[in-house]
């Protein structure tokens, strides 16, 4: 089931969840200067500097919440961690996973609802 633009709110930034297809993707990842594999299968892509995420439209229900989960997780590093260091320790990680949770929980609920 494909959902419309879904519109939600991250430390007062406004973000949306836009389901589309692979070659989609594939024009995002172009249009972003990412890398392309021609038979790559893309689930799920977030963009800070448009603060978008995309979602495969055609990806079944389980597989599309892990993704959201795990968009969200890169949009919340992305809204919450300013520095430019990504070596995060394992009490770092731990740090992030506690203090999203609630966050991510609560959008990917909504939107699923």
């Amino acid at each position: 089931m494909t959902r419309g633009n879904f519109k939600f709110k991250i430390n007062n930034k406004n973000w949306e969840i836009k389901e589309i297809s692979q070659n989609e993707m594939r024009e995002q990842l172009k249009q972003h200067n990412d890398r392309v594999e021609e038979f790559g299968k893309y689930y799920g892509l977030t963009y800070a500097d448009t603060q978008t995420i995309y979602l495969d439209k055609d990806l079944c229900l389980d597989r599309k919440r892990t993704t959201l989960l795990h968009e969200l997780g890169h949009c919340y590093i992305t809204t919450y961690i300013t520095h430019l260091d990504q070596n995060y320790s394992e009490e770092d990680v731990v740090d992030i996973v506690a203090n999203s949770h609630d966050i991510i929980r609560e959008i990917v609920d909504k939107y699923f609802n």
